[in-house]
């Protein structure tokens, strides 16, 4: 019998890739997966698939994800996009993003450059950079040499692939690519391809007040339609099953769906040294913190959190710790940075670090005295599984997935009640001996990695 081959649908990262310059969150799952997936099965049988610009679906050999050393944008970028993208080390601070687009760069490097010139420090900070950052950028521009890539993998059509048996596992959702599904549709029906999808959350739908635009419809038309073509699913949390077994009930397409939880490790990077830190991450490990990982956005329960670090700061019982932010700045609340501009950051006792590095996401992980998580909606969470790899505690919602991954090892809270977040957070800042009875429980469990996921992950298909 031959062996199926695996095509692991990566068209979401291609997307992302597109406006990001650095990958996070559902991206680095699905790179993990398959990188583990590859080398636990063997890599003869394990493809990677998008859909290109040019609307066309190929797949490549896996390897061209499993061979790198890191996790690299360039590199993702390269393979999806080959010269047209430039390289971050050719790319201006603050214009990540334009990367794909010559001119549009053009046009916000002249707007940088007179901002700069006017000295609109606002400017600069709002985007997570400085004056003193665009200008030394600039002055050693011309001194920056890079190898060039080898020529953009042509790939080759996943139908001309593809056999009966073989498998379309599609790891992030490809909402708004309808020519994509039209695909999908077509290796199901005419090649005899098994299509899973692995759902990360129903968030779009079930907690859509917290997006904007119209993401949530766009979400909800896609997994309305995936089963036209999806035989199974799978889900990151029993939370998350929960809620898609109910979505396909109530759309009246019920589907198999299996779970396989995500792992409770952090990807630490090679290197780790402060001297590849930022100077002000240097400065915020040199005080005492409490740090919070993720996208800064409304689901995040920030305006809370902050209200809670205002009650913590007036208690004149306790030595109130700074609390961290690290993450991208997208869809924050009104009200949140109302509070933020207002208190000039609670007197800088709160800080937002923007799109930290993996070696400064360790080295804030390392030094902090705990974590916290009090979103209002979670399909796992990363960061809490993340914070306990690297052995520290966490103040937790009591809510959604996030049990699932803290177990007993965390502290929790009602993510809707300030005085319940103030509470919990006290307890771990003022009682050191319980923090200390947390971190030695975390120090004698078994967490799951990313190995554990892809052996479930390759039984669950």
């Amino acid at each position: 019998m031959v062996a199926p081959t695996y095509f692991f649908d990566v068209s979401d990262i291609l997307s992302y890739v597109r406006t990001e310059s650095s990958i996070s969150g559902i991206q680095r799952v699905s790179l993990e997966l398959i990188k583990r997936f590859s080398a636990q099965s063997g890599p003869a049988n394990v493809m990677i698939s998008f859909w290109t610009l040019d609307d066309r679906y190929i797949a490549l050999p896996a390897s061209y994800i499993t061979d790198m050393p890191e996790f690299d944008t360039d590199r993702l970028s390269h393979m999806f996009f080959g010269s047209k993208a430039r390289r971050m080390e050719q790319t201006a601070p603050t214009l990540g993003r334009y990367r794909l687009r010559p001119l549009k760069y053009c046009i916000y490097s002249i707007v940088r450059h007179f901002r700069a010139a006017i000295g609109d420090e606002a400017h600069f900070v709002n985007k997570g950079s400085s004056i003193a950052e665009w200008k030394s950028y600039h002055a050693s521009k011309h001194k920056r040499e890079v190898a060039p890539f080898p020529p953009k993998p042509k790939g080759q059509l996943v139908r001309d692939l593809a056999k009966p048996g073989d498998r379309v596992v599609i790891l992030g959702a490809v909402f708004g690519l309808s020519k994509l599904a039209k695909e999908l549709e077509r290796l199901k029906n005419d090649k005899q391809i098994d299509i899973t999808i692995f759902v990360h959350d129903l968030i779009p739908i079930l907690a859509k007040e917290h997006l904007n635009g119209g993401f949530s419809h766009k979400f909800d038309n896609w997994l309305r339609n995936s089963t036209n073509y999806c035989s199974s699913y799978l889900a990151n949390s029993c939370h998350t099953s929960k809620d898609l077994l109910s979505y396909l009930e109530e759309e009246g397409t019920p589907r198999p769906v299996k779970v396989v939880p995500l792992a409770q490790q952090f990807h630490r990077p090679d290197a780790g040294d402060r001297g590849a830190c930022s100077e002000q991450v240097n400065q915020i490990l040199d005080h005492p913190y409490v740090l919070v990982v993720g996208t800064l956005e409304d689901r995040k329960n920030l305006l809370r959190l902050a209200l809670s670090w205002e009650h913590l700061c007036a208690d004149e019982d306790i030595a109130t710790p700074k609390l961290v932010f690290a993450g991208k700045q997208n869809w924050q609340s009104p009200d949140f940075t109302d509070f933020m501009r207002q208190t000039k950051s609670l007197n800088g006792m709160i800080e937002i670090v923007n799109r930290p590095s993996d070696v400064e996401l360790a080295a804030l992980y390392s030094n902090c005295l705990f974590t916290v998580m009090v979103s209002l909606y979670e399909g796992w969470g990363l960061p809490i599984g993340e914070s306990l790899s690297m052995g520290k505690t966490a103040v937790v919602a009591r809510s959604t997935s996030m049990p699932e991954v803290g177990g007993n090892l965390v502290e929790y809270c009602d993510p809707l009640d300030v005085e319940s977040i103030t509470a919990a957070c006290k307890m771990l800042i003022d009682d050191a001996a319980h923090r200390k009875a947390l971190e030695e429980r975390i120090a004698q469990a078994s967490l799951r990695t990313w190995d554990d996921v892809a052996e479930e992950f390759m039984q669950a298909l």
